[in-house]
């Protein structure tokens, strides 16, 4: 198989950035500031959407809608947690939480 195409929703993008902007901001405010901190998380979620693009089926049902999977990222002491489908040949990326958010937006 030659791979999955890998396809972010807007609110998945929305959802990145916010947590892109957390992760800034718990940063900044931390006594030892890291300043690659944000290349750090991007790298994270770059190395993430590689595993779904050639395996999506490793990843876990969701518990509350079994058509969706989820992906966790870890990252630091927290990480985050991607909400998607497989639709053929095609992930589609639906939304993303911090792991200590009850719930996708």
């Amino acid at each position: 198989m030659s791979g999955y195409r890998v396809f972010p929703t807007v609110t998945f993008q929305e959802d990145i950035e916010r947590l892109e902007e957390h992760t800034i901001l718990r940063e900044l405010a931390s006594n030892t500031p890291d300043d690659t901190c944000l290349f750090r998380f991007r790298d994270a979620v770059e190395r993430a959407m590689g595993i779904l693009s050639f395996a999506p089926h490793s990843c876990r049902r969701s518990e509350v809608q079994r058509e969706f999977r989820e992906l966790i990222i870890p990252f630091g002491h927290s990480g985050c947690v991607v909400l998607f489908v497989i639709r053929d040949a095609d992930v589609v990326l639906f939304a993303a939480r911090d792991q200590h958010e009850h719930d996708y937006r």
